[in-house]
């Protein structure tokens, strides 16, 4: 995955929508030690450091309900990219022309980047097109490299100007993710005992309610659809769906509910029963005819 970052950053810089200035010039990834001087104009992304980003680490499953079947996964492993990015004018000229030069090659591909707070969709390479957070990218910080010739010294090479650009990937951590059958009602009982009156002695005196859930999807194309609105008409309670189309409703006692679902663009369904529990994982999954 690492490789088609540092191949989705070239392609930025190949777009033929920049300067000429950005275009002619070479992209390469080689430590830009003492002995490294390209004949060519070069643009340089050395790639130095790589590193999980902790401010986005997260210890909760992605479950991605498709069907009445829920795919659980492991949150993805954030690590952070960091490139040194330097400018080389090509062989010949020198002085302050090449100076000049490399100032400004520099300055067009800051402008590229720092423009850019996430990678669009377009340049992304490979595995990167799935990856379920977008790409961004932090421009010109100095958190990693608080002194530049300490750093240009520990790579073998002499300072130049340059600057850091950080990319954030989402790297899957699951080989394969648990597939499980989307549960559609909890049973939650509780009570207390009742020793005190001789005729519920050593008996519990329970309450047992439900949790019920399930998905709402397009009947044509069965899509998940988003914001729909349910309303059980006999508790007055409201819920809306998420984005993968799922609701529930907790503290349910067991029997039959009439609900009221209303959503833009689909046919309003004014009382549709459910019967509390459910009776299998898809008994409250609802699917709309779009109007």
């Amino acid at each position: 995955m690492i490789h088609n970052l540092s191949t989705t950053l070239k392609a930025i810089l190949d777009d033929t929508s920049l300067p000429k200035l950005v275009l002619d010039a070479d992209v390469t990834f080689e430590r830009p030690a003492e002995s490294y001087n390209p004949s060519t104009r070069t643009i340089n992304l050395f790639l130095y450091d790589i590193r999980e980003n902790n401010e986005l680490r997260s210890n909760e499953p992605i479950i991605e309900p498709q069907n009445g079947i829920a795919t659980i996964r492991r949150p993805p492993l954030r690590v952070s990219c960091s490139y040194l990015v330097s400018a080389w004018i090509e062989a010949g000229v020198t002085g302050e022309q090449a100076v000049l030069e490399q100032h400004q090659l520099l300055g067009e591909v800051l402008k590229v980047f720092s423009r850019m707070p996430t990678i669009e969709e377009k340049f992304l390479q490979s595995d990167l097109k799935n990856s379920l957070y977008p790409v961004s990218v932090v421009t010109a910080q100095t958190d990693l490299v608080r002194n530049p010739a300490e750093f240009w010294t520990a790579i073998g090479g002499k300072l130049r100007p340059s600057f850091t650009i950080t990319a954030i990937l989402a790297i899957d951590q699951d080989v394969v993710p648990v597939e499980e059958h989307l549960v559609s009602s909890k049973q939650v009982s509780l009570g207390e005992k009742a020793t005190d009156k001789p005729e519920f002695k050593d008996k519990t005196l329970t309450e047992t309610m439900y949790k019920i859930g399930g998905v709402i999807t397009d009947k044509i194309t069965g899509a998940s659809l988003e914001s729909v609105e349910i309303t059980l008409l006999e508790s007055g309670q409201r819920a809306l769906t998420d984005q993968s189309g799922c609701y529930h409703f907790g503290g349910l006692a067991k029997g039959s509910y009439k609900a009221r679902i209303v959503t833009q663009g689909y046919s309003t369904v004014a009382e549709t029963e459910l019967q509390v529990p459910g009776l299998s994982p898809t008994a409250f999954n609802i699917k709309l005819s779009p109007i």
